[in-house]
């Protein structure tokens, strides 16, 4: 790691080992629950680029792949009160098995409007994983279907997640410094 972004870093809340175990159980779940059936993996970007990466590698099913870009935070630590999706699908998943994949829900409605937005679709099922679950912010009521860990109200940047779309390459989850918010 750079010393500049070693600097902006507060604390390591969730360690690469820790990530990369996690991923291994969420990747076993996966493979038993759609073993035989017919998946369709959607990523939300660009936050979810890692997890996603490292976890479809270890699944052991055919899949198709697609993505979904939106824009929930910006430069802020909070995300918008309504996020925007940037593109929607570019596979047919209708009568297909849809598991949707993001980094991080907080407040659950960039998510929903995901769900929402491939409902139009009508897949034969849709379920939802993400690598943090932060359920202290949420405004609606909606749970991922799997997850990776829970975590508190710190703003948490690396392993894909950024801050002004910077750090995402660290290897680990971490709190940033809170006076890196208005650095760049």
């Amino acid at each position: 790691m750079s010393g500049e972004m070693q600097e902006d870093i507060d604390k390591i809340i969730i360690t690469a080992e820790e990530i990369g175990k996690k991923v291994e159980d969420i990747s076993q779940k996966l493979s038993t629950d759609y073993k035989g059936k017919d998946l369709t993996v959607v990523a939300i970007l660009n936050g979810s680029l890692v997890f996603l990466s490292d976890l479809i590698r270890q699944l052991p099913l055919s899949m198709r792949l697609d993505t979904i870009g939106a824009d929930t935070y910006g430069a802020q630590t909070f995300p918008r009160t309504d996020p925007r999706l940037l593109n929607s699908l570019k596979v047919d998943v209708q009568g297909r098995d849809v598991l949707i994949i993001d980094d991080i829900i907080d407040t659950g409605k960039t998510l929903q409007k995901v769900l929402e937005d491939i409902n139009k679709y009508k897949p034969r099922s849709i379920k939802t994983c993400v690598l943090l679950n932060r359920s202290d912010r949420r405004q609606v009521e909606l749970e991922p279907d799997y997850f990776g860990f829970k975590i508190g109200n710190e703003f948490v940047v690396g392993y894909g997640l950024d801050f002004n779309n910077q750090y995402r390459n660290l290897p680990f989850i971490a709190a940033l410094k809170a006076e890196c918010y208005g650095k760049r």
